[in-house]
This record gives C-alpha cells, sequence and structure tokens, in this order.
C-alpha cells in the first residue's frame, strides 16, 4: 500500500495582489506560484526597497506661489521617486507625509 497524502483545499498563489488558484499536486514539494512569472514577480517585491514619504522644497517661481506654498510631498523607493503633491504649505506637506508613512508601514 503506498502512502499518498490526501490533496489538501486549493490554495492560492502566493504572490501579492494574484489570486490565482494553483494546481494541485500529490508528490513533490507544494507549489507556493501559479507560474513563473508570479515567482520572479514576488521575488523582485521582496528585493526592492521600502516606500517612504518626504518632504521637499518645490519652485515657488514655476506657477507664481508664495514661497511658503512651494513645498512638495514625495514617495520615494529605490532610485524612483512619485511626486503626490506640490504647492503645499510645510504644514501641510508633514501632516501629509507622516499620514502616508503611517498608512504605508
Amino acid at each position: 500500500m503506498r502512502n499518498v497524502t490526501e490533496p489538501s483545499i486549493s490554495k492560492i498563489c502566493e504572490r501579492q495582489g494574484c489570486d490565482q488558484i494553483l494546481p494541485e499536486h500529490c508528490i513533490g514539494r507544494p507549489q507556493r506560484y501559479c507560474s513563473a512569472t508570479c515567482r520572479m514577480a514576488a521575488h523582485r517585491q521582496r528585493k526592492r526597497g521600502p516606500i517612504r514619504a518626504e518632504v521637499h522644497f518645490g519652485s515657488a517661481t514655476t506657477r507664481s506661489r508664495p514661497e511658503e506654498r512651494s513645498q512638495m510631498v514625495k514617495l520615494l523607493r529605490d532610485n524612483e521617486e512619485l511626486i503626490v503633491t506640490f504647492g503645499q504649505t510645510r504644514d501641510a506637506a508633514e501632516r501629509l507625509t507622516a499620514r502616508l508613512n503611517e498608512f504605508l508601514n
């Protein structure tokens, strides 16, 4: 008599954002990802740095803004940056940055 394990309840791919159901196999190591593409994407997600929000001084002369309303909020990760908002006061930009960092962590 062979020792065969019962198939478990359907598992879902472990990559964040993927909801594909994994095929069931009775032998070998259980599959973690639905495809090689998902496996590589999950690896890239784990290796990337954390996202953080920062306040930066923007250009006040570009849109004839007063200097006190020339702060911008950026999201940064590794060598990438994304401007979230600009034309903010320092207080407003710092409050938004604190809320974004709290949300992201």
